[in-house]
């Protein structure tokens, strides 16, 4: 794992004391146009090492996740004359993170790289476990590499910079964790309204690195965290397919709604529970009707990465903080949801 700082007021200057050891490697910043606005002026101000940094920037969303758009990141590194210890400094949410990520670990073979995640879904999810991915077309997350970070630096600052609809898209991602992981925490976030909340921010944090410890190469426990993103990842494709505008965050929540119905008919998941969870998602977000889209749901599962000798592998809940991991899903289950 790589060293973590959680103190937003301490983090910029710990950042700057790990590139003034680096006096000779050469500063890269990856971000979209959002964070150039809102986010890297806060970077500069706090960072004077990064002052001269080259700065890498690319069209916000999915889109973005390509191996086109890798290979021209690649391309202005070395018009640049980036080399081997070179610095890759991600500044953005799970596209940019992703990204940077994969960049930095097959540039010249991997050089360093800094996470500096600027959206909820950035911090609790796509900034930790070094997992990362590019998309191929429409499909989500085809080739990717382990690579953890060098750093990760956490800055609640730059979540006021959010709107609403990023706050639900992050959201979604801590549900996911605290059904598979601390029946406790969802319930306090379920009695509260979907916001920033810094306490619950940072226990989503740490429980998904206590697993990803136990597990950095998904063999066993690690795989709970795929919970409601084996449909999530296929809302994902589709939509982007048809240049609809769903967030990641949006897919999983209908991946989770979908994925308890799943429970409750396979492992007798709890009904007054599943309620509850159904509620709480009809709520606060919109979830995709399935029915519209049958063929191009099991076009799409049928390239998941997760599956094992061509079925689909999901992981079921059989309580709240009880998963079942790898229960297979045949082509009639999904066709009667």
């Amino acid at each position: 794992m790589s060293r973590v700082f959680f103190n937003s007021r301490n983090s910029l200057s710990s950042l700057e004391k790990f590139l003034v050891s680096k006096p000779n490697s050469k500063k890269f910043i990856l971000l979209d146009q959002n964070t150039y606005t809102h986010c890297l002026p806060t970077l500069i101000e706090g960072v004077e090492q990064l002052y001269g940094a080259e700065i890498l920037e690319v069209e916000a969303g999915e889109q973005s996740k390509s191996l086109t758009i890798v290979e021209q990141l690649c391309s202005a590194m070395i018009e640049s004359s980036a080399d081997k210890e070179s610095i890759l400094i991600s500044l953005g949410g799970g596209v940019i993170t992703d990204l940077g990520g994969f960049v930095a670990s097959v540039f010249k073979r991997g050089i360093q790289h800094i996470s500096i995640p600027t959206t909820l879904l950035g911090m609790i999810d796509a900034s930790i476990g070094g997992k990362t991915a590019v998309n191929v077309g429409e499909v989500k997350n085809q080739i990717g590499t382990f690579n953890n970070n060098s750093l990760t630096f956490f800055n609640s600052e730059f979540l006021k910079t959010l709107d609403g609809r990023q706050i639900l898209n992050g959201n979604a991602e801590m549900i996911k964790i605290a059904l598979v992981k601390d029946e406790d925490l969802w319930n306090q976030m379920e009695s509260n309204p979907p916001i920033s909340n810094e306490g619950f921010i940072e226990r989503c944090i740490k429980l998904k690195m206590d697993i990803v410890e136990n597990d950095p190469n998904e063999e066993k426990e690690r795989k709970i965290l795929n919970f409601g993103h084996t449909i999530g990842h296929t809302i994902e494709s589709i939509a982007l397919s048809r240049q609809e505008d769903i967030l990641h965050g949006e897919a999983v929540a209908s991946g989770i709604f979908y994925s308890i119905k799943l429970s409750e008919e396979k492992l007798s998941f709890p009904k007054h529970k599943a309620n509850v969870i159904y509620n709480y998602l009809t709520q606060h977000y919109n979830i995709f009707d399935l029915k519209q889209y049958k063929d191009l749901i099991l076009n799409y599962l049928a390239a998941d990465k997760k599956n094992i000798n061509n079925e689909f592998c999901f992981v079921l809940l059989e309580d709240i903080a009880k998963p079942h991991i790898n229960f297979i899903i045949t082509k009639q289950d999904i066709l009667n949801l």
